[in-house]
């Protein structure tokens, strides 16, 4: 998972990917992308797009816009290799992830899950904004754990671990469970609101995962 601030008029010209799933959130800002496809197009706040790089696929990332563009970019391993390329996106819902988790990336092979955003392995991922003092509940069945980033303001997890803008947590354990995440602290955000913002990413539990280091 990268978090990448790209300054205004800049970005990272064409480059190649292969076998591979990326999954890009837009924080602020506008991102614009352009690959071998023949996709072009520029995204906004709390929009996402995914490419199966599969086969092997070019593109670029630009921020055309005067203000600086902040987006969190994650790569996932796929469950097989030499897929045909693709890409997709989707924008953002400021309904959809006010003060409730927005549902927007599930596996291509679970149909029973309608999300914009399908890719080729066992992972969801949930966005939301939450104004002071409110919360949400994730719901990790036995066997899945999470990655959660705290993308702006600050969040408290089930009462007790407290996450600033930038901090992860690992949410391991194959017992499953509820992990409440409530808004602590706020910012303003763009578009107006005052909000804490988080990002996280739900997969298939392995034995020992987390770092141990900490």
């Amino acid at each position: 998972m990268n978090d990448d601030l790209v300054q205004p008029h800049r970005g990272f010209g064409t480059h190649p990917h292969r076998d591979m799933e990326i999954i890009t959130y837009v924080v602020s800002g506008s991102l614009t992308h352009k690959d071998s496809m023949g996709t072009e197009e520029t995204l906004g706040r709390g929009s996402i797009q995914f490419m199966t790089a599969g086969t092997g696929v070019r593109h670029s990332e630009y921020n055309h816009g005067d203000v600086p563009l902040r987006f969190i970019q994650t790569w996932i391993k796929p469950l097989g290799y030499g897929l045909k390329p693709n890409y997709g996106s989707c924008s953002g819902s400021n309904e959809a992830r006010l003060n409730k988790l927005h549902h927007l990336v599930s596996s291509a092979a679970d149909a029973s899950s309608l999300t914009p955003v399908k890719v080729h392995q066992d992972v969801d991922a949930y966005a939301s904004e939450l104004e002071l003092g409110k919360s949400v509940a994730l719901n990790l069945p036995p066997g899945r754990m999470a990655y959660l980033l705290c993308v702006e303001g600050s969040v408290r997890l089930n009462g007790e671990k407290e996450l600033r803008r930038h901090d992860g947590a690992e949410i391991t354990g194959d017992g499953g469970g509820k992990v409440t995440v409530e808004a602590i602290d706020v910012e303003d955000v763009e578009g107006g609101k005052k909000v804490a913002h988080i990002l996280v990413f739900a997969m298939r539990s392995v034995p020992d995962a987390g770092r141990k280091d900490m």
